[in-house]
């Protein structure tokens, strides 16, 4: 036994048939192990469920009938999708060093690192964004995962970027989604990414970082998979700027950021360059109402990879953020002057303006309140047939330049030919 092991399991073998070996980590609410698969000689992790000891006999069990009945949601959910993490059983033992009952779940053991680390990785490097493409490429595999388990009526309920892992497959990495249906019970993640919030009487869990508004405030709406759309946007919109969307000092902060109806976080808020269409559908995702969002992963995903394409038919490509001195910087008219769109107070308060979607434009104007970034749509008229004016503008400016030239070109041939008539009359 390792001084480690807080229960005293190394070197057991449960069920007969997986081997603990060591003591790999430990969270809020679990004690991970990594073993062998007796019978297979594959490598194998053992999640135990770690419950405090204040907790009362009817609230342990209530516990443990949560974890498995979840463990077997998990373990269909992983049989029908490749990039859930495989769930291989689960049981229950006693632990050595406490006499305690034990629950665990056996999952497959993954080579790689989490979203998170990743996430860290690049920040610590001086990272500061990544276009979209990037993006929807690196989170694919997952949210088809996740699309999947809406379309099975389940929802995860506590997604942040610890709870997505980049795994090396042998046909390359490939993002998956952890903890399954255990997550409303275990918030490893939560410890480095902000504090869990848990409810007893409910088992209810969640990351106050990544979390959506109806978690905060059940009056907003019911729990569903749409909120784990919101989620999924908010680690979006991080692995496009590299940090943190939502940020506080305690969780009343935070659920006070996640239910202000004049403060959501949408790409632009968040300093981003984005085209129409693509703001537009991260702005409905984070929508404050459970209904003004996409119905499930699926849609959401679907909604990104169109928006997508729709800036880039016209020129327009979502990438890093404003504030990265690498992207080029966008200027705007402001009071009659011309400031670049790089605001240096994005940390404190942003507040959107109420104006109608269909003025709001690629660029905004930008409040000089220290401190605050207010952005203010600027209209560039109405859609034509799903084409901006400005395109029109441009069509019409070219052909005028044209026309133009031509007309130059004409009068400068006119007045050589009268310049070569009047030298042959001298001579």
């Amino acid at each position: 036994m390792i001084a480690s092991d807080p229960f005293g399991l190394c070197g057991q073998v449960l069920d007969g048939q997986f081997r603990i070996e060591s003591h790999v980590g430990e969270g809020g609410f679990s004690v991970v192990y990594r073993g062998t698969h007796v019978g297979l000689s594959e490598p194998i992790a053992i999640k135990c469920l770690k419950l405090p000891p204040a907790l009362g006999s009817a609230l342990v069990e209530s516990f443990i009938r949560r974890f498995r009945d979840e463990s077997r949601i998990h373990y269909k959910l992983s049989q029908g999708h490749l990039h859930i993490a495989r769930c291989i059983a689960s049981g229950t033992t006693v632990a050595p060093t406490t006499s305690a009952l034990v629950p665990y779940t056996v999952l497959e053991w993954l080579d790689g690192h989490s979203l998170a680390q990743e996430f860290e990785e690049r920040r610590a490097n001086g990272k500061t964004g990544r276009p979209l493409s990037d993006v929807i490429k690196l989170l694919d595999s997952a949210i088809d995962a996740l699309a999947y388990a809406h379309a099975q009526g389940v929802v995860h309920r506590d997604l942040n970027p610890g709870n997505f892992f980049l795994a090396k497959t042998p046909s390359g990495t490939k993002l998956k989604v952890l903890d399954f249906g255990v997550a409303k019970v275990l918030a490893d993640s939560a410890l480095a990414m902000g504090a869990a919030v848990r409810t007893m009487g409910n088992v209810r869990i969640f990351t106050p970082a990544y979390a959506a508004p109806e978690q905060f405030d059940e009056g907003i709406g019911a729990i569903g998979p749409w909120t784990d759309v919101y989620a999924i946007a908010l680690v979006v919109l991080e692995a496009l700027t590299d940090r943190t969307v939502m940020e506080g000092e305690h969780i009343g902060e935070l659920a006070a950021k996640a239910i202000d109806p004049n403060q959501r976080p949408t790409p632009r808020a968040l300093g981003i360059q984005t085209g129409h269409e693509v703001e537009a559908a991260l702005a409905r995702a984070v929508a404050l109402s459970p209904a003004d969002r996409p119905r499930d992963a699926g849609e959401l995903w679907g909604m990104l990879k169109h928006a997508m394409a729709e800036d880039r038919a016209v020129g327009f490509e979502t990438g890093a953020a404003m504030g990265d001195a690498s992207a080029p910087v966008v200027e705007v008219a402001f009071l009659g002057a011309t400031r670049p769109l790089n605001p240096p107070g994005l940390g404190g308060t942003l507040r959107m303006s109420n104006a109608p979607r269909a003025s709001l434009s690629p660029m905004a104007a930008v409040s000089s309140t220290p401190g605050s970034a207010e952005l203010t749509p600027v209209s560039i008229g109405p859609r034509v047939g799903g084409t901006r004016m400005p395109v029109y503008i441009a069509v019409a400016l070219a052909l005028l330049l044209g026309a133009l030239g031509a007309a130059w070109l004409l009068l400068s041939r006119a007045h050589a030919a009268a310049d070569a008539s009047a030298a042959e009359e001298v001579c």
